[in-house]
């Protein structure tokens, strides 16, 4: 029982240390990331961004990774947000959740790092 233990923990900690997470950027958090998947396909992916900042967020910058189960990469991509008259941005401590289709063939994992934050009194950071 004891060795089942171990190899358990072994292989939880071995696979913490290798897995890759979201990255936020200038307290802006990616708070959750969820996908849907059928037939072999990465149909989407809706990705959650929580403003911890004191500033109100008007734009948001990310890069995205698309894995598959082996943890290979297999296609980068960029997408950002940008509020209008008709969204509206993320206010200091509310969230946003965003939707994207990019239809990725073997893709089982999605990683998103935010590059660029941009506020609306003018100023971004990065």
């Amino acid at each position: 029982m004891k060795n089942l233990l171990i190899i358990t923990m072994i292989i939880l900690f071995g696979n913490s240390i290798n897995a890759q997470s979201n990255k936020g950027l200038c307290k802006v958090d990616v708070s959750d990331v969820s996908k849907a998947t059928s037939f072999g396909y990465l149909l989407g992916y809706s990705v959650t961004f929580k403003n911890n900042s004191k500033k109100t967020v008007d734009g948001i910058y990310w890069d995205v990774n698309y894995y598959n189960n082996a943890n290979e990469l297999i296609k980068s991509d960029n997408s950002s947000f940008n509020s209008t008259s008709i969204i509206s941005p993320i206010a200091s401590g509310f969230t946003k959740t965003l939707a994207r289709s990019p239809r990725i063939k073997g893709a089982s994992a999605v990683i998103v790092k935010i590059t660029k934050v941009h506020y609306s009194d003018g100023t971004s950071c990065n």
